[in-house]
């Protein structure tokens, strides 16, 4: 864990920032900054880069652009170029540059949103399953599943009391089919004594709509049986 006050990390930064807004404040007043506003120059710079170094984006921009400013600045002081109208420009546009990375860096960080990595000498724990897998056993015996601190080999594998398996009774062989006059004798027997289609059928080795035609021509013979009568007697 490192520790949170490190002196040596803060005398170098402090000491760093000092040089830095030192020759970043000259070089805006040899511009023609006022003394309050040269004073914005140097600030914009040193928290554009703290900022980026925190957020762990733009940190090349930021310190490319402090080592570029400084060089300006002791150029001018030493009296080695001189300060002119592209000088000025440059110079006048640290501030918006600065004001548009910070809200770019402000903008992702949100979008994006703070990423915590666990650290590498911790291990995510794997859930263990409450009970060991069992590879598939043979039919006719059930696996008893041990605890898995007991190990694979403690998995102990008994029989299953199994009733037996009785075979069905052979069926009934299907009677043999009846030639036509005795299936009709069946059939005419059925209908007479009232029995059901489906009995006739298997007394008479028929299908039930076979029986069914037979019994509906009967009862028409039936039926038709007294209207033939009747028009016999009133014949002259």
């Amino acid at each position: 864990m490192k520790p949170l006050r490190d002196p040596l990390a803060w005398a170098a930064l402090l000491a760093a920032l000092g040089v830095t807004a030192y020759a970043e404040y000259g070089l805006a007043l040899a511009c023609g900054f006022g003394p309050y506003v040269s004073a914005g120059v140097p600030a914009a710079l040193d928290i554009y880069a703290l900022r980026a170094m925190r957020a762990g984006r733009d940190v090349a921009s930021a310190v490319m652009a402090m080592i570029f400013v400084q060089a300006l600045a002791h150029l001018v002081d030493a009296h080695l170029i001189h300060v002119d109208v592209l000088l000025v420009v440059v110079v006048s546009t640290i501030s918006p540059l600065v004001l548009w990375r910070v809200h770019r860096i402000g903008h992702d960080h949100t979008e994006n949103g703070p990423q915590e990595t666990a650290p590498a000498d911790e291990v995510t724990p794997q859930e263990t399953p409450p009970f060991a897998p069992l590879s598939p056993e043979p039919s006719g015996v059930a696996a008893v599943v041990c605890p898995p601190e007991l190990g694979q080999s403690a998995s102990l594998v008994a029989p299953v009391d199994e009733e037996p398996v009785i075979p069905d009774s052979e069926p009934d062989p299907e009677p043999e089919r009846l030639d036509q006059d005795a299936a009709y004798n069946q059939i005419l027997d059925g209908w007479l004594t009232g029995r059901s289609i489906r009995e006739t059928a298997r007394l008479s080795t028929r299908s039930p709509a076979f029986v069914h035609r037979v019994y509906r021509q009967l009862e028409a013979e039936r039926d038709a049986a007294p209207q033939a009568l009747a028009a016999l007697q009133a014949a002259p």
